[in-house]
């Protein structure tokens, strides 16, 4: 597939490297020299220095009919400018169109309808935020089969009643409800469990439950935390106001932040909530505000090495819990649990949208996990597959890579056992350590 990406920031930049991994013909348009000689030296990434909105440069990219458009740039106005020329002059295929905050979000489809998806990374943050501090101790939260069923990581701790003890014992513990772990991380190493594998303190488990049963396996995991009532959140531009204005019914909240302007455009958005106009990380004036009684600091700035200083400071503190936005891939590797406790990725939550959109097909789900070392997906069983049809999942085989722990037929969903047979029609979430993982499973069925 040809793919044009307009913007080769932290977001264009890892759609890029990610979609020209999976044998596309990958193309960025950007007119910041120093983003072109940083994506050049990517294998399988063409670039072109450029404004994205201008008729000439796209024309330049040679986008027809067959070719699947990214509109990603840090610019509302430019994305949708370049969107309405690519479609109206080219003819462009399949168009997605990045909306950095608000101010087109009622007129987009009105003026752009041909666009096949609008894809907004700050309310994918707050949604994903808001999950997050409404079920205390999950470090990742993703929806599947339409929002049915989410797949929920948590850490293993002593006080956790399955700690110490072999997974099928779960069921003695939970005997009204089923659930699955389709994988736990130990350290770096992915472990796709059996009944046998017993649960160690510090595992990253990853389980599958509806909603109304996170807090029910979270127990089996880790004594289950408090529900949070204070909520301090570092940066009021649109993530910290989109945040604040989801979750001001529920939590008592402060907004902080050291811009003056950017404080009074939020104080006049956000009429009941505290806006503070002050440094986030002053450690004088989180004393002066409490910071030891918070339970949860969210740090929300456009800038990763205040994010993760504000998130230290905050915990060394006594803040009970960090939840810190981070773009930059460098720092998942420097900054461990022990020192945040929740880092969201805005770059892995962006890709993992894009990505459903782009594979298509069987494929209406996929989301980036492990902060993007793994992923889970939901296929279409269809004649695209057919060779699923009437296997059962011991039949697949699976090696220690892959798994399958839930299918939905129908209006019912029901955790995968060997013996559960696959039907046409049926939706699989699988999890899988990485792509080329999945590409020889789908292959090897199609």
């Amino acid at each position: 597939m040809k793919i044009v990406i307009l913007g080769g920031g932290s977001i264009g930049g890892s759609v890029a490297s990610e979609l020209s991994s999976e044998d596309n013909d990958v193309f960025v348009i950007d007119n910041n020299e120093e983003i072109i000689a940083q994506l050049e030296t990517r294998e399988g990434v063409s670039v072109i220095h450029g404004n994205a909105s201008s008729p000439k440069v796209l024309e330049s990219a040679s986008i027809d009919e067959k070719t699947l458009l990214l509109c990603l740039t840090d610019s509302e106005e430019v994305n949708l400018l370049s969107s309405i020329i690519a479609k109206t002059k080219f003819n462009a295929g399949s168009v997605i169109c990045r909306l950095t905050g608000s101010t087109f979000a009622d007129i987009a489809k009105e003026i752009a309808p041909f666009v096949d998806y609008f894809i907004n990374p700050e309310d994918l943050i707050t949604e994903e935020i808001k999950h997050l501090l409404h079920h205390p101790g999950s470090l990742e939260i993703l929806d599947f089969i339409d929002n049915r069923i989410k797949l929920v990581s948590v850490y293993a701790k002593p006080s956790g009643l399955l700690v110490g003890r072999q997974i099928r014992d779960l069921k003695e513990h939970l005997p009204n409800y089923e659930t699955r772990i389709p994988a736990i991380y130990r350290g770096e190493e992915l472990i796709i469990p059996t009944g046998d594998t017993v649960i160690n303190e510090g595992d990253e488990v990853f389980f599958i439950a509806d909603e109304k049963h996170i807090e029910d396996v979270t127990v089996e995991l880790q004594k289950l935390e408090s529900r949070y009532k204070d909520i301090f959140i570092a940066g009021c531009g649109n993530i910290g106001k989109s945040l604040a204005k989801k979750i001001f019914n529920d939590f008592n909240i402060k907004v902080i932040d050291k811009d003056t302007k950017k404080c009074e455009d939020a104080a006049e958005e956000l009429e009941n909530v505290l806006i503070l106009n002050a440094d986030a990380a002053d450690k004088d004036f989180l004393s002066s505000e409490n910071i030891d009684d918070c339970d949860v600091f969210v740090t929300v700035t456009q800038d990763d090495e205040i994010n993760v200083l504000c998130s230290l400071m905050a915990k060394r503190m006594g803040v009970k819990k960090t939840i810190t936005i981070i773009n930059k891939q460098a720092y998942f590797d420097i900054v461990g649990k022990d020192d945040l406790d929740i880092i969201i990725s805005p770059v892995q939550i962006t890709i993992s949208h894009i990505l459903k959109y782009v594979r298509r097909g069987s494929i209406f789900n996929v989301h980036k996990v492990k902060k993007g070392k793994a992923e889970a997906i939901e296929l279409n069983v269809d004649e695209r597959i057919s060779k699923l049809i009437g296997k059962t999942i011991a039949e697949l085989d699976l090696d220690k890579n892959i798994n399958i722990p839930c299918i939905a037929s129908g209006d019912e969903v029901k955790m995968a056992h060997g013996i559960t047979e696959i039907k046409e029609g049926d939706h699989l979430l699988i999890f899988y350590k990485d792509k080329e993982v999945f590409e020889n499973f789908y292959n090897k069925h199609k």
